[in-house]
């Protein structure tokens, strides 16, 4: 197997902090995309995929290509052209050697745009120290932006019982402090939130998410899936039920996603 790196953007990204984190914990070398030299025999792996990338790959058109370059797209196929949009762009990445492969990490979404499927998985490091007895302050946590989409569900539940938004450190005693991990789309995609699935998994959080096309790795057993109508009165019927039950699916999904599915793992089995 060559050498596989990761590289990552000059502008820095909240949004992708518990990527980084999970690169890192995994053990592989991180440069800045700025940094990539096409002609090396590596696999170079990115995300997100901004201003950056383009003009320094452009830079090296009269070098031999031998690089693998790798965009792992955990965007949602939002705005004007939806999917359709997300595939031709993939696509032409491609096609114009700006990358050789992208990456997705819903498995309905990559058939739809005919990139490729590799799941994004956890790690227990994610939440250390963790402590599965910790005292449970809040109803639920959903670390998401606030579109009106969402805040109709939310809205329903005193603010209270809200776990509020924050980033680490603040964020570890946060998600130790909630019952249940709550998962709404952004926009009327069905798809999966990778990134807050493994978050809310090294957490052992019992989540209740919309439903997806497509929630492989997760099933059953793991998660519990409800449409969007209805899932107030959803999360109010697990508020009342025994916790414990819940607590079951959560740690399960855990071990599932932090040692079965461990995201270096799940990066050097595609690789391999």
């Amino acid at each position: 197997m060559t050498e596989i790196v990761f590289a990552k953007t000059r502008y820095h990204y909240d949004s992708y902090t518990d990527f980084w984190y999970l690169v890192e914990l995994s053990g592989f070398p991180i440069i800045y995309v700025d940094e990539i030299d096409v002609s090396k025999d590596y696999t170079v792996v990115s995300s997100p995929m901004n201003g950056e990338w383009r003009p320094h790959i452009n830079n090296q058109v009269d070098r031999p290509h031998n690089a693998n370059l790798i965009l792992w797209n955990l965007e949602r196929p939002s705005g004007s052209g939806g999917v359709g949009s997300y595939a031709r762009q993939s696509q032409q990445l491609v096609y114009d050697r700006h990358v050789d492969e992208v990456w997705v990490s819903d498995r309905r979404l990559a058939q739809e745009t005919r990139t490729r499927f590799v799941v994004l998985g956890s790690d227990y490091g994610l939440s250390e120290p963790f402590d599965p007895n910790h005292e449970k302050r809040y109803d639920f946590v959903h670390m998401s932006y606030e579109v009106p989409r969402r805040s109709a569900v939310y809205n329903h539940f005193p603010l209270d019982t809200i776990a509020p938004n924050c980033w680490p450190p603040e964020r570890h005693e946060v998600l130790l402090s909630s019952k249940f991990a709550l998962n709404i789309h952004q926009d009327g995609y069905p798809f999966q939130e990778p990134l807050r699935l493994a978050l809310f998994a090294a957490y052992g959080l019992p989540i209740l998410t919309e439903s997806m096309y497509d929630s492989y790795p997760w099933a059953e057993g793991y998660m519990i899936y409800n449409p969007y109508d209805g899932m107030e009165g959803r999360l109010r019927q697990m508020l009342e039920n025994d916790y414990g039950r819940w607590r079951g699916f959560g740690l399960r999904a855990r071990d599932r996603m932090c040692k079965d599915f461990q995201f270096g793992k799940m990066v050097r089995e595609a690789l391999s």
